[in-house]
């Protein structure tokens, strides 16, 4: 038939860099950066709509006012669609009293930190970058300027 391929295989779409980064972190602890969220589901059903950051309200009751969001937790799964990625993260499974609910110093600016569980939808350009494992680390990246490049002299 006019050289049209009439198989039924299913279509392969090609890997972006971002699904290599994100299958990388599955289970692992992650911070993304976000454009919009959604609770977790309630007992297994559908997932509510996306509210985008801007309309977030957080636990002071302020808002987030044009700063940067971003969430915090386990990476869980994520969705891939031409130009939007949604990722599910499931709560932090460290930091005690001292974690990041909130407004906070973010490497030399403000930002808004806050934990899991919910679905994300990553902001444009994605950040994605997997959390330091102990406590006095992940305070040093959170606040540093520059921290991932210190080194100890």
């Amino acid at each position: 038939m006019d050289g049209l391929d009439t198989s039924c295989e299913p279509i392969q779409r090609p890997k972006w860099a971002i699904d290599r980064l994100l299958e990388g972190l599955v289970g692992e602890q992650v911070r993304v950066a976000a454009e919009a969220f959604t609770p977790p589901r309630a007992n297994g059903g559908p997932w509510p709509r996306m509210i985008p950051v801007t309309d977030l309200i957080l636990p002071d009751n302020s808002t987030p006012r044009g700063l940067p969001v971003f969430f915090e937790g386990r990476l869980e799964a994520f969705e891939r669609r031409i130009g939007v990625v949604d990722v599910i993260l499931s709560g932090p499974v460290r930091r005690g009293a001292s974690a990041t609910d909130g407004q906070t110093a973010f490497r030399g600016a403000t930002a808004v930190v806050l934990s899991g569980p919910a679905r994300v939808r990553l902001a444009y350009p994605f950040v994605v970058e997997r959390l330091p494992a102990d406590e006095a680390n992940y305070w040093r990246d959170l606040r540093g300027p520059r921290a991932q490049l210190e080194f100890p002299w």
